[in-house]
């Protein structure tokens, strides 16, 4: 009879091990770095592009993600001092996800830092910090935050030509007397604002 008793709790006791063991194995988290499923979620072209100046004037912000067992996510943006900017639910596997966000005030030359969280069934991720600066004002063609000789004679040596990048600074094609008065109007700095909110 004891020996009778001693397999029937044997047998139990494997029954509650194995019963464990599977249910660890269908609640458990994995994670991007579980050696079991390599680089498991993705997070791809940030947009503003990382380390950019932006203007922002649309204030988008969107990211791409994927993981590898395809589920469907909740995606969340943070800025970088953890405040909720805002969230999409249920976003299918390898998809763009887009939040709209006011930077008020914006301010040139500030840094911008913001990061996104994704929760699905198996995963909770989070990317690394994205940053981005805030445009340099209007005729500040070297971004040193002053508007000066240096940046008048930048825009001199393309005078009167077509032309695509920071002396156009009415973007309109040609640097001319327009994108001249712009830089003259702004003459000064520094202008390295400091956030203010």
């Amino acid at each position: 009879m004891k020996k009778q008793l001693s397999i029937l709790t044997f047998i139990l006791l494997i029954t509650v091990l194995s019963y464990s063991v599977i249910s660890q194995d269908v609640t458990c988290t994995f994670t991007a770095s579980d050696p079991n499923f390599g680089s498991a979620v993705s997070f791809t072209s940030p947009y503003p592009e990382n380390e950019s100046w932006q203007t922002i004037a649309d204030g988008n912000l969107s990211i791409h993600v994927s993981n590898e067992l395809g589920e469907t996510m909740n995606v969340s943006f943070y800025t970088v001092a953890g405040t909720l900017i805002g969230y999409n639910d249920s976003v299918g596997n390898d998809s763009t996800v887009n939040i709209t966000h006011i930077y008020s005030p914006y301010t040139h030359y500030l840094i911008y830092e913001w990061y996104v969280t994704i929760n699905s069934t198996h995963y909770n991720n989070q990317s690394g910090m994205y940053w981005f600066k805030g445009e340099a004002v209007d005729g500040d063609i070297d971004r040193d935050t002053y508007i000066n000789n240096t940046d008048l004679s930048l825009l001199l040596s393309n005078y009167l030509q077509s032309s695509s990048d920071r002396t156009d600074i009415n973007e309109d094609g040609i640097v001319n007397y327009l994108d001249r008065s712009k830089l003259q109007h702004n003459i000064g700095g520094p202008y390295d604002e400091a956030p203010t909110g």
